[in-house]
């Protein structure tokens, strides 16, 4: 007669309870179960520098157009070589057109966990073409490019301090910014975000399915910044960033952790679509999110200094930098941004740009709860086990049973 082992059968339930998947309920409601406190804390230890960042923004806008091709793009790659030691870079080569298109990607705790990727573009456009432009030279791009490289490049400094238990890629995308161009000019249009369409192309479906986030950062330097939600995009990414944002002091009329009111730097409340670097990795599924001001030097939309002999350093901030830069190393701190591949890529219509999104928040809000309830289940069912499995040992010993 075989011998039943009592304890050996207790601990094997215990443990299928214990290790029990609660489907993605963990990355779902990894974002609610940090509390505002830890968050404050974390504030007090972010260590982005806005001052390096504008310092890099310079050096880039003396590189000259960093139009795809250039010489100016060729300075910039080696640029990124020398500023990103320690991180493993690839510099991947395409053909569009008559252009030639050079991606480059950092990685830094390559295979470890889901991947987070930021992104910015580091071209320049051809020309400047706004209709508000006086001239048809080739724009410094000091917002419109440099910004989020040098946001990268600080990020990149600072991320292999940070301890992360997952993988990171940098992705720099040449290409961004050539799009509905005049070609009777002597220039060359192709799509806007080519360079981050063929970033996607080189990714393996594993890769796909791996990236719990995709953060691009473009136009970020402003002096006076208005970040709303652009979409495509991931609506718990925003989520986390409206949280994030307000805690810092970023949201108007909202209390910060140091007990002032903030000032109105983010508001998703304000919708638009947008065609930017995000586009293409939304397309395949990826959870993604576009921090851009898109009211750079006006009120209006995509007008002002875009795309003009306007965008120069003078009108870029080391302060604004420095906000942007910090929002994102809090996130990465907290590990917020490689806990958002539970949700859907749900913002891709552009049929309701002025409005909050209500229906994708309740369902995100029930999701939670859902979520909760079960998790509650589980710790009831285990302590109710373990304790029914605790009185039968006890009377199976007495027993001399077991």
């Amino acid at each position: 007669m075989m011998r039943f082992n009592l304890r050996h059968h207790i601990s094997a339930i215990i443990i299928v309870i214990c290790v029990m998947p609660a489907g993605n309920s963990m990355l779902i409601s990894h974002e609610s179960e940090i509390q505002d406190s830890l968050i404050c804390e974390t504030i007090d230890f972010l260590s982005f520098n806005g001052s390096l960042a504008n310092q890099s923004v310079h050096e880039q806008v003396d590189m000259g157009p960093r139009t795809p091709g250039s010489n100016g793009s060729h300075s910039l790659r080696m640029y990124l070589l020398d500023h990103l030691r320690g991180w493993d870079l690839t510099f991947q080569n395409h053909q569009y057109k008559e252009l030639n298109i050079t991606n480059v990607e950092a990685v830094y705790n390559s295979g470890m966990g889901n991947i987070v990727v930021l992104m910015a573009h580091y071209d320049t456009r051809q020309l400047a073409d706004s209709v508000l432009s006086n001239n048809e030279s080739p724009p410094d791009g000091a917002n419109d490019g440099a910004s989020g490289v040098a946001a990268l490049l600080e990020l990149g400094r600072i991320i292999p301090e940070l301890g992360l238990n997952h993988e990171i890629r940098l992705v720099f995308t040449d290409a961004e910014d050539q799009g509905n161009l005049d070609e009777s000019k002597n220039v060359t249009s192709i799509p806007w975000a080519t360079g981050s369409q063929r970033w996607v192309e080189n990714l393996s479906q594993t890769e796909i399915d791996g990236i719990s986030s995709l953060i691009v950062l473009d136009m970020i330097g402003d002096k006076d910044l208005d970040f709303g939600k652009t979409i495509p995009a991931n609506n718990t990414l925003w989520d986390i960033t409206q949280r994030l944002a307000k805690l810092m002091g970023l949201v108007e009329s909202e209390t910060g952790c140091d007990g002032e009111l903030g000032e109105p730097v983010f508001d998703i409340s304000d919708v638009n679509y947008i065609t930017d670097d995000h586009v293409p990795p939304h397309n395949v599924g990826i959870p993604v999110m576009d921090i851009i001001d898109i009211r750079y030097g006006s009120e209006e939309v995509l007008s002002g200094h875009w795309h003009t002999e306007n965008d120069t350093i003078d009108k870029v901030s080391a302060d604004s930098l420095e906000k942007v830069g910090k929002l994102v190393e809090l996130g990465l701190r907290l590990g917020m941004w490689s806990g958002s591949n539970s949700t859907s890529n749900d913002s891709n219509s552009n049929s309701s740009l002025s409005s909050n999104d209500p229906i994708s928040d309740t369902s995100i809000e029930n999701e939670e709860n859902t979520y909760r309830l079960m998790i509650g289940l589980f710790v009831f069912l285990f302590i109710l086990i373990s304790s029914l499995a605790g009185a039968w040992v006890i009377f199976a010993e007495k027993q001399g049973e077991v």
